[in-house]
């Protein structure tokens, strides 16, 4: 039992704790502060009224000043509203500006304006002046008027590499393609030896990762599309990995077929970590929706892409399809993913045969 408890008490001082709410309580105290000070020494020389109006004054050059910033991020995401937006102008609008805080914003200028005749506005002194800013300030803290816009969001976590993509892309990379993509082309070479040269293009020999923006992942490609068959397993490469000796890890080779019903033959297999966003929202502690998903998913590409480009063991040893697989689950587009694949595959005979030529 002792040892039960200390082990929870050691796990308590490395382990950071969930935050507290002493800094809401540290805004409520600074807030009670501030008004008690306005009270004791402007009480006697100006009215309530007067208090308030200065208050609401204030209150509408903040929440302006942050509006303005906001409209600043809003000039920045209209231009990303096809790729992160899905076409809809709306969601750029809410993305940047707190459409509900506008809305209080334009409330609290209406009535400002309306008494604005009736209430003489007081010369307060400078100390007066930043007492009422500072509750100001506290109070939009508090009730959040002043967070960040989901894009200023966004756009702190892309750069600071905090992500769910940017953790998953680099997982994948270090725990698996750095050591699968240069080991790639010798079980190639092996497996055309044993089949006939049936991978012989250079083509056909890459990593062909596909990244669907739906992020859902199927055991057996041909679920996902009945023009793809599996054929065989390339060699598989044995690592001494995690603690266990050996390990294996295997690709393997798939049948495309095309609308003449040609065959192609390549490697092919999903990027696996996708399927952890799916999970994710799917889980409703994970708070992670559906847009959230289709986003992460394009970053994940875009990360995936840069650290692949950036590795020097791993050039052209790897193909990314990145497919939008969303209508294919709406009925329509049941052969995406074939078409997808035979898009690059197409394009590398067509580069290769025009090489030839030229020499």
């Amino acid at each position: 039992m002792d040892s039960l408890i200390q082990r929870k008490s050691q796990m308590i001082s490395i382990i950071p704790l969930p935050r507290g709410i002493r800094a809401i309580k540290a805004t409520w105290f600074l807030i009670f502060m501030c008004v008690a000070i306005l009270y004791v020494h402007g009480l006697e020389h100006y009215t309530s009224i007067q208090f308030a109006y200065s208050m609401a004054v204030t209150f509408i050059i903040t929440q302006v000043c942050h509006l303005i910033a906001s409209l600043c991020d809003f000039f920045e995401e209209i231009a990303h509203v096809h790729t992160r937006y899905h076409g809809n102008y709306f969601n750029v609008l809410k993305s940047s500006l707190n459409v509900r805080h506008l809305s209080l914003v334009t409330l609290i200028s209406i009535i400002t304006y309306t008494f604005s005749e009736e209430v003489a506005f007081p010369r307060f002194s400078f100390r007066m002046n930043l007492l009422i800013t500072l509750v100001c300030n506290l109070l939009c803290k508090h009730f959040g008027l002043q967070d960040p816009s989901l894009a200023a969001i966004s756009e702190i976590t892309e750069k600071k590499h905090l992500n769910v993509a940017h953790g998953l892309a680099w997982s994948y990379y270090v725990g698996y393609l750095k050591f699968v993509l240069p080991a790639l082309k010798e079980s190639v070479r092996a497996f055309n030896e044993e089949n006939n040269n049936l991978l012989k293009s250079s083509e056909a020999g890459r990593l062909h990762i596909l990244i669907p923006l739906s992020c859902r992942i199927h055991g057996d490609l041909k679920e996902g599309d009945k023009n793809l068959t599996f054929v065989k397993e390339v060699p598989p490469l044995c690592k001494d990995r995690g603690g266990i000796k050996k390990r294996v890890f295997k690709n393997n080779v798939y049948r495309i077929l095309d609308e003449d019903h040609r065959p192609y033959y390549c490697i092919v297999e999903y990027a696996t970590p996708l399927a952890s966003l799916y999970e994710m929202s799917d889980v409703a502690s994970a708070a992670f929706s559906k847009e959230d998903r289709i986003q992460q998913a394009k970053l994940f590409c875009r990360t995936l892409k840069d650290i692949l480009e950036n590795s020097v063991e791993c050039h052209n040893a790897f193909r990314l399809v990145i497919y939008d697989d969303c209508r294919q689950y709406e009925g329509n587009g049941e052969h995406t993913l074939s078409e997808e694949i035979l898009k690059h595959l197409k394009q590398q005979r067509s580069e290769e045969y025009d090489l030839c030529l030229r020499t």
